[in-house]
């Protein structure tokens, strides 16, 4: 007796032979589709740079389509950022306990500061949880859940990056470190003034609750990088 071919198999192979062959534009097709770059990346960058807080409200509230995901968003333009410091050979820290001269032979903190520069958009990440711990805690009347306070820091910190990073490219092609220097005061009022807007950007207290939010919480950071590093050196 002859047994038939199951259907389903059949079905299968149907419908794998309609499946296009894997060439370079597939692969672009697939960056493309993973990045959004034809219809997200670039608007992200643009209303997050005019206005962040709105911008951050219309993606929660209204349209999630148009925007970059927010923790790609992050690790892309942190990865951005690394690449342009990189390749111009700065020597630039963000938030590096290894630079701290108090810590210098005292805990491990070199591994712990590698690995901070190494990955600047996770590291990022973390810090952004603690900030989002306090901005929870000086907002506690808000209507914004935590994991809505991690999707607005993403976005923030991530187009803090490319701001930071282009005026770190300027300074270097015009060979004016004023520029930037007028970019890390940028790169701070921006992260300060997002969240701020976030909130409701005709409140003064809302700009002064989300400075001190964004300073205790990297304080908080940096405590924990440096008990890990003193826990390390016993390790």
């Amino acid at each position: 007796m002859v047994k038939k071919p199951d259907k389903n198999i059949k079905e299968k192979d149907k419908t794998n032979s309609k499946l296009k062959r894997i060439d370079k534009h597939y692969l672009y097709a697939e960056i493309q589709s993973l990045l959004n770059l034809e219809k997200g990346f670039l608007l992200t960058v643009k209303n997050l740079l005019i206005k962040p807080g709105k911008s951050v409200r219309e993606f929660i509230y209204e349209n999630r389509e148009k925007y970059v995901k927010p923790i790609l968003f992050l690790i892309l333009t942190s990865v951005i950022f690394t690449f342009i410091i990189n390749s111009l050979d700065i020597n630039f820290s963000l938030f590096n306990i290894d630079k701290v001269r108090g810590f210098n032979g005292k805990i491990r903190s070199k591994e712990i500061g590698d690995w901070t520069q190494n990955n600047i958009g996770y590291s990022q990440l973390a810090m952004g949880v603690f900030i989002g711990l306090w901005i929870k805690l000086l907002y506690r009347k808000s209507i914004y859940n935590f994991y809505e306070i991690l999707v607005l820091l993403s976005f923030i910190l991530g187009e803090s990056f490319i701001i930071l990073g282009t005026f770190i490219l300027l300074a270097s092609i015009l060979k004016s470190p004023i520029i930037g220097v007028i970019g890390i005061i940028i790169y701070f009022v921006y992260i300060v003034w997002g969240i701020g807007q976030f909130y409701g950007e005709n409140r003064i207290i809302n700009y002064l609750k989300s400075l001190l939010a964004y300073v205790l919480g990297n304080i908080t950071y940096m405590m924990l990088m440096a008990l890990l590093a003193y826990i390390f050196k016993f390790i």
